[in-house]
């Protein structure tokens, strides 16, 4: 298991977002940094760039979670990973087509990774977090992150601490949360 290292964290990011780079180049970049993070988790495993034997769909990074003890031990065994370089908040309907995606994969839960947050109001669960609430009650579980979130992970260990926290924040507050 490799160690997470901030530089390689702050140099992807720094690839996906330079306006210089092609779209197609920043996005590989942001998927390059969550597949760099998970990979530092004890226990996880990463697949990247899986298509559905459709073609219809694809998936930015599957994991498969061995449920190490300094790891993801609340997670289900297999989950997924979906980045989103954008410059604008990730919308409601982009939530649901990811809902989907999970549960057409025979998953459960599934991490969202908006560069810039998502559309709505956390509070009155609102446009996205509506979407996420949705997800829920079908019991498919979305947790999310944001790039602020991957500039502090600074350890494994941080990167188990915020995705459990997320995991319960999900169920607790019926929807996504950033806290």
């Amino acid at each position: 298991m490799p160690e997470l290292s901030m530089d390689t964290i702050s140099a992807y990011l720094k690839q996906a977002t330079d306006p210089a780079n092609s779209t197609y180049v920043r996005g590989h970049a942001y998927e390059d940094v969550m597949a760099h993070i998970f990979a530092a988790v004890p226990g996880c495993d990463v697949q990247r760039n899986s298509l559905n034997r459709f073609a219809s769909e694809e998936v930015d990074i599957s994991v498969m979670n061995f449920r190490d003890i300094d790891g993801l031990r609340a997670f289900p065994e297999i989950f997924l990973v979906e980045c989103k370089n954008w410059r604008e908040p990730v919308d409601s309907q982009t939530v649901s087509t990811f809902a989907t995606k999970i549960r057409h994969r025979g998953c459960s839960l599934g991490v969202l990774v908006a560069a810039n947050g998502v559309t709505g109001d956390p509070y009155q669960q609102t446009a996205a977090y509506q979407a996420a609430a949705n997800a829920l009650v079908e019991k498919t579980r979305i947790l999310l992150l944001t790039t602020s979130d991957l500039q502090k992970l600074r350890s494994g260990k941080d990167v188990v601490a915020l995705l459990h926290r997320r995991l319960l924040d999900v169920h607790a507050a019926g929807t996504f949360t950033l806290c």
